[in-house]
């Protein structure tokens, strides 16, 4: 059996990653006990797809999409409130987007030595990768941390400071 470790973001605002991977199922959870998600996905790579759900029956996301050794290309959410992830591998380091140009993410993952590291947004806005993987496709575990890191931004869009409401 294959296992993704680690976590997303820092102490304060992050998730963290705990997966396991073995015989074309990706399951775990992304988050805490309270706030995050169970991972529920399938997928093969001699087939080509990956599918599932992240989150509950109700809450939750679907996943669904083609896959390779060296590509991910899959959308998460529905037709209006979703977005699609493309990835690839070269070299263990793994490279894409989520979202479009305007509104979305860059990946950069790099792997080695059972170990991923590396950024997932921008510069300024984004969070770091750092996670044990041992027996995980990068390819697989690169997705586990973007979905991560959608379900993050997803579950906090709404978390500003609210104005009251004007009483009478």
């Amino acid at each position: 059996m294959g296992t993704i470790r680690g976590r997303i973001g820092g102490v304060i605002g992050g998730y963290n990653v705990d997966a396991n991977v073995a015989n074309g199922s990706i399951t775990g959870r992304i988050g805490g006990a309270i706030f995050g998600s169970d991972i529920n996905l399938e997928y093969s790579l001699n087939q080509g797809f990956i599918k599932g759900r992240i989150g509950g029956g109700i809450i939750g996301r679907d996943v669904e999409g083609r896959l390779g050794t060296d590509f991910l290309s899959v959308r998460i959410g529905g037709v209006v409130d979703g977005n699609d992830i493309h990835l690839e591998s070269q070299d263990r380091i793994v490279r894409g987007r989520c979202g479009g140009s305007a509104i979305g993410f860059d990946v950069n993952v790099i792997f080695s030595a059972g170990k991923a590291s590396g950024r997932l947004g921008g510069d300024v806005i984004g969070m770091d990768v750092a996670a044990e993987i041992n027996g995980v496709e990068p390819i697989l575990a690169a997705a586990i941390f973007v979905i991560a890191y959608y379900m993050y931004k997803a579950n906090h869009r709404n978390r500003g400071s609210g104005g009251g409401g004007g009483g009478n």
